[in-house]
């Protein structure tokens, strides 16, 4: 028998088997066992497929100086904190406050703002003092002072920082009569720890963090809880229950004690749950349901994606505007006040891909129905329907029944994809905003490109639809 040569084998073609999930990388994998159960596996990025921390900016909003206030009820910016950080990072010392909690994170966003990868960070303090909503200068200066006291451990595998790592939670680079001396104008400079940085640089799995609710917060045992919520609402439907906690069980997430006496561990229990369920307005990204049930703590969290007033409005042509707007307003008043800002419409078209004036159409048509017919809507009954825009106003309930409202096609239910360098704007902080008069719902601030047809009602009937208009003129 002659056997092939080697140049004959290199010749010959060679079967590669490859992986059933080969060019699929980060696809959702369900492996069907031979008793019948399931689990759902993720194929990993690899190379260069994975974006490290990095290469991502790490905070979403327009000007953190501005929207990072406590008294801010228009806008919330964001933080991203690598999912290494919320799972390994524990508070050792005790001798720390939730605000002194709360102004770490703070610092924390702003090295991210300005690239976590520096030496030397800086913010003013006044910054910091209107962030936590505090009405003294001195008691900010005492809460940095307990940071850099005060130590943290992270559980890391990076490259000069391998285990359990054990280190500092802040560097004040001030002496103790150069920080008393500093006022609200004036920069203070800091430096966080560097297997902290090595962590967030190196990272490539992240959630997004509500920067003014933590500012909110009371209790510091809050804080870790609310951080694996606000990672386990970023994940996919599959992924997203909480386990079943026991009480030893939260103590050990929140970080207590384990000496700790079983009155003040149910006090902080109610505590922790009240705060995260106190999360409301523009902070609240995401519905937190807690349930308790002989002895156990049942949590239970919605998706984080991006809501439809963050979406961007899609372009609308002039006259189509004109015609939206013509309708809504010969409205009776009791009818006008069922449908939102014609902005909400261009959103909608953004979010689920239907024309704008489709959505309106389906919007009208369902509430018709449900006045006229009894005919339910977005899975809700005629009464709950119109009950729900009643109780939260138009607005709101126009984006519960976009996203539960069947448009004739399939939504895609992905998460959203989060990627580098995303500003979010939902509007100017409270301190920039000027009074407004009490308006009807059709217009809720002051007339906009949206409602420009509003400021002459005298000349509506005479508006000339077929007018071309340049896109260059219109105020978008």
């Amino acid at each position: 028998m002659q056997l092939p040569s080697n140049t004959d084998l290199d010749k010959a073609p060679r079967e590669r088997r490859r992986h059933k999930l080969h060019g699929k990388r980060g696809d959702l994998f369900i492996h069907v066992r031979d008793d019948g159960s399931e689990r759902g596996y993720v194929w990993q990025h690899t190379g260069g497929d994975i974006v490290r921390g990095y290469q991502r900016y790490g905070i979403r909003c327009r000007d953190l100086s501005a929207e990072a206030v406590y008294a801010n009820e228009a806008s919330s910016p964001r933080v991203e904190i690598p999912r290494i950080v919320i799972d390994t990072m524990q508070i050792v010392s005790n001798h720390l406050r939730a605000h002194d909690v709360a102004a770490f994170w703070r610092l924390f966003a702003e090295a991210r703002k300005c690239g976590i990868n520096g030496d030397v960070h800086s913010i003013r303090l006044g910054d910091l003092v209107r962030y936590l909503g505090l009405d003294s200068l001195l008691r900010a200066k005492q809460a940095l002072v307990r940071l850099s006291s005060a130590e943290m451990t992270l559980r890391l595998n990076q490259r000069g920082f391998h285990g359990l790592v054990r280190m500092y939670m802040l560097k004040i680079l001030h002496d103790t009569d150069d920080l008393a001396s500093l006022g609200g104008s004036d920069t203070l400079y800091f430096r966080l720890p560097a297997a902290l940085k090595a962590a967030v640089l190196e990272s490539r799995d992240y959630t997004w963090v509500e920067l003014n609710a933590m500012s909110r917060f009371k209790s510091k045992f809050t804080f870790p809880l609310y951080l694996k919520l606000c990672l386990a609402a970023g994940k996919d439907k599959l992924y997203r229950a909480i386990p079943v906690m026991t009480k030893p069980e939260f103590r050990a997430v929140v970080g207590m004690p384990e000496k700790t006496q079983t009155s003040v561990l149910d006090e902080t229990l109610q505590l922790v749950c009240n705060e995260l369920l106190a999360i409301n307005g523009v902070r609240k990204r995401f519905p937190i349901h807690i349930a308790f049930a002989d002895g156990r703590v049942t949590i239970n969290v919605g998706r984080s994606s991006k809501k439809l007033r963050e979406m961007k409005p899609a372009w609308i042509a002039p006259k189509v505007a004109a015609k939206l707007l013509r309708t809504v307003y010969n409205m009776p008043p009791e009818a006008r006040v069922n449908f939102p800002p014609l902005m909400h419409f261009r959103q909608a078209e953004t979010a689920v891909g239907v024309p704008a004036t489709k959505v309106f159409d389906h919007w009208w048509t369902d509430i018709h129905g449900a006045k006229n017919y009894g005919i339910g809507a977005a899975g809700m009954e005629a009464q709950e329907f119109l009950d729900l825009i009643a109780r939260v106003g138009a607005e709101e309930a126009f984006e519960n029944w976009a996203e539960a409202r069947d448009f004739g096609f399939v939504i895609d239910d992905e998460e959203v994809e989060q990627t580098a360098a995303v500003s979010v704007v939902r509007g100017l902080p409270v301190s920039e905003r000027t009074a407004l008069p009490a308006l009807e719902q059709w217009q809720p601030q002051t007339l906009t490109y949206d409602d420009w047809m509003l400021k002459i009602p005298v000349a509506l009937p005479d508006v000339d639809e077929a007018v071309d208009v340049d896109d260059a003129e219109i105020p978008f």
